[in-house]
């Protein structure tokens, strides 16, 4: 897993994050694929629902595991090799991991374009149920396998224990932030921006740049210093990330999202978009909004009112201007994690190609 820009500056983000999808994922799939082996010799029924698990972590885009490569070379000043494969698989199954989870919070019978965990499972045996219970066993495992990963890989004990630790921070912060926001949704809580924030702060920025990026470099030698800093950057670009997601859970197709574009107006999802549209909204906006957002038979037509509604109230525009103050932010904070132009270069990058949602 040899860096990718041997005679090109500046590099370019998007073709180092293919370079190491381009490693990872076999990578991913080898590992899954020993374990399944050594279920099947055990009981091949398990072993047939871990091959669930194994088609679900194909198909990402491998941000993540990119991030703890990025990490690693920003604290150890040099290239990666095959070393930081097993820590950058770990984000990549741990993120399918949660999603497993979160699809099923969701309701959401799609991810990447094709049957979610829990509705590939039910499709099994023909039973919702039972592909809910396997989609939360199976998260239950990625998790698992994802610490075994990094506690498996070739670094020093005392650096595999501080990446550790700093993983289980990031896994703990992301399901505060889950619980957060299913307890906001359920009780219908929009006019809490300081709450709508930190759920993006805690779900999307610790596991999205934050944790990644920490991860690496933990097992680069990083100094306190630059852990700060990282965690600073990977908090301002997360939240930003996140507020551009909720932007294009409501104006984005099913197509483009690869997971059911009404979702988010059925599921009622507390958003800084509905904090900001329920805030301005004319008494006649907001009844309608009250009836339709959170509506679990929420159809096309209700999914185009709020758009309207988002739109005429400026929340649109808002959340947008929102997330760039926060991506300009992050930049800020670049020269304090690496001199180095290179990296520099990818981390300022990386926070325009987060926010098009271009990778």
């Amino acid at each position: 897993m040899t860096t990718a820009f041997t005679g090109r500056y500046p590099p370019d983000i998007g073709e180092y994050v293919r370079s190491c999808k381009k490693n990872l994922e076999p990578y991913i799939d080898r590992f899954l694929a020993g374990l399944i082996a050594e279920r099947e010799r055990a009981d091949g029924r398990i072993a047939a629902l871990y091959g669930l698990f194994r088609d679900a972590c194909g198909g990402g885009k491998c941000i993540r595991g990119s991030l703890v490569r990025l990490g690693y070379e920003i604290a150890s000043d040099h290239p990666a090799g095959d070393e930081i494969l097993p820590a950058a698989a770990a984000f990549e199954v741990f993120q399918t991991a949660i999603l497993a989870h979160d699809d099923v919070i969701d309701r959401s019978p799609l991810r990447r374009g094709r049957d979610s965990i829990w509705q590939a499972a039910a499709r099994l045996r023909g039973d919702h149920h039972y592909g809910i219970s396997q989609a939360l066993c199976l998260g239950d495992v990625g998790i698992a396998l994802a610490s075994r990963l990094i506690a498996g890989s070739s670094f020093e004990p005392d650096k595999k224990i501080k990446a550790l630790k700093i993983f289980l921070d990031a896994q703990l912060n992301t399901v505060d932030g889950e619980m957060l926001d299913v307890l906001m949704s359920h009780q219908k809580d929009y006019g809490d921006e300081e709450g709508v924030l930190r759920i993006a702060a805690l779900k999307t920025a610790w596991y999205t740049v934050i944790g990644p990026l920490r991860l690496g470099a933990a097992l680069g030698g990083a100094s306190p210093s630059l852990l700060d800093a990282m965690k600073s950057y990977g908090m301002a670009l997360g939240v930003a990330f996140q507020l551009r997601d909720d932007v294009l859970g409501i104006e984005a197709a099913q197509e483009e999202m690869g997971k059911s574009g009404v979702s988010d107006v059925a599921e009622g999802k507390v958003t800084l978009l509905a904090h900001h549209a329920m805030k301005q909204a004319s008494p006649e906006q907001l009844k309608r909004l009250m009836r339709v957002y959170g509506l679990e038979t929420a159809a096309e037509a209700d999914r185009e009112a709020v758009r309207g509604i988002f739109e005429t109230t400026g929340a649109f525009s808002e959340v947008a201007r929102r997330a760039e103050s926060l991506l300009t932010e992050a930049k800020a904070v670049i020269p304090d994690m690496t001199r180095d132009p290179g990296n520099a270069a990818l981390l300022t990058q990386l926070g325009d190609m987060m926010l098009q949602r271009k990778f």
